[in-house]
């Protein structure tokens, strides 16, 4: 008999966990509240940030922190009446930005990026979604110079491997004809590769893992039935029970309370992100994903128009969107940008990007529990990391080696 496994969360790691499993032979239902549009990896900008190697907390921001908190400006917002919440997190978050710990991170995530191209390739042609990944790089760009300074950022990511090069006016005006003129330096991170449609990509997965047999249940998680010390099913909140031999927790930002019932305590809490779809007609604006320094926005033309995310807000789950911050961005941007003057927002998104302090996803067995596994905490780079996590749990439910060491991801560091 099929060992069962149920994974709570249809995200990309969810779907990635249950498309691997599943060609292990093991028999899958995914239990999620079913809208799409929820999920971070439908709202992300498109781009798959393989450069993206360095935890969030530095030395550097860390010195910049006071200052991030009270400017208006800011491309962090933490809105006041959830500061007592968040205020553990960002405690942690410090801690996290000793030279120490911010290099154990560092080296985390670049092996745990060292797989996940592969594991992109190995989804996307299963899944008949090649077509959407398209190897374009990934521009960063400043308005004003930056001053040369030192050691760097930029140096630790060199030593990494990092492929990056900076861009001459004439070739981010090819790469980026609509902002030509705009900016003063650019730099082109040469291994990122742009999604054209991450909602459509997340539907290819889904409807794949649909035609190898994985079952899809419509609900939300209430918690878990525990008999004779171990994990046998779950409860959803319409009052069913699911029966399983294996249960994988990745339901993002929704994932904290689950693992707690496990017995183990992550410090996660939610980056909410927003982003605008801008109808810019036919005109081709971007070849490549587009960072703006200086306004900490990302701008990818996908298939549906020109999307503007934004960086960071803390506020929770449950606090109503404000989009005003990124229109206000958006304006500045329209009066700057002659190609945008004309364009106007289709749409607008929120979501929730599942954060842990140290940047290092959590993956790897309950602590108390070792019929359950963890898989969530990606921060941003959820769409980037997804399925490389999903091969990793699933070489964990086969008792496979796995190619990485997986103690540093593991829930239990946090103990």
């Amino acid at each position: 008999m099929k060992r069962r496994v149920v994974v709570i969360g249809g995200g990309i790691v969810g779907l990635s966990c249950a498309f691997y499993a599943r060609r292990d032979g093991f028999d899958v239902t995914i239990v999620d509240p079913g809208i799409a549009e929820g999920r971070a990896s439908f709202g992300n900008a498109g781009v798959l940030a393989f450069c993206e190697q360095l935890p969030l907390a530095t030395p550097g921001l860390i010195r910049e922190l006071p200052r991030l908190l009270l400017s208006r400006h800011s491309p962090l917002t933490v809105r006041w009446r959830y500061l007592p919440a968040v205020l553990p997190w960002l405690v942690r978050f410090a801690l996290s930005s000793s030279s120490a710990s911010m290099h154990r991170a560092m080296h985390s995530l670049h092996a745990l990026m060292s797989g996940a191209l592969a594991a992109h390739e190995e989804v996307a042609q299963a899944c008949g979604a090649a077509n959407l990944l398209a190897h374009t790089g990934w521009i960063k760009a400043w308005q004003k110079a930056p001053q040369p300074t030192g050691s760097s950022e930029r140096d630790m990511l060199a030593d990494l491997g990092v492929g990056m090069r900076d861009l001459s006016r004439a070739e981010l005006a090819d790469l980026a004809p609509g902002f030509d003129g705009v900016f003063e330096a650019a730099t082109l991170f040469s291994d990122c590769y742009r999604v054209s449609s991450p909602g459509g990509y997340i539907a290819s997965i889904t409807a794949h893992c649909q035609a190898i047999g994985v079952r899809f249940v419509t609900g939300s998680v209430s918690g878990f039935q525990q008999e004779r010390g171990a994990v046998r099913g779950l409860l959803t909140e319409a009052g069913s029970r699911i029966d399983a031999d294996d249960f994988i927790v990745a339901g993002g930002a929704w994932s904290k309370r689950l693992a707690a019932a496990l017995g183990d305590k992550v410090p996660l809490d939610t980056e909410r992100g927003y982003h605008l779809m801008l109808d810019v007609g036919d005109a081709t604006v971007l070849h490549a994903p587009l960072l703006w320094q200086e306004k900490s926005i990302v701008l990818s033309q996908l298939e549906d128009g020109l999307r503007m995310t934004s960086s960071v807000e803390f506020a929770g789950l449950r606090a109503a969107p404000r989009y005003e911050k990124l229109e206000r961005t958006f304006a500045m941007v329209r009066s700057t940008v002659p190609s945008l003057a004309g364009a106007h927002v289709n749409s607008r998104w929120l979501g929730f990007r599942p954060s842990v302090p140290d940047s290092v996803p959590v993956i790897g067995r309950s602590a108390r529990h070792r019929n359950c596994l963890l898989a969530f905490g990606h921060g941003h780079l959820g769409l980037t990391l997804g399925p490389v996590t999903g091969k990793l749990v699933a070489a964990q439910l086969a008792d496979r080696p796995t190619p990485i060491d997986l103690a540093a991801f593991s829930p239990a560091r946090f103990n």
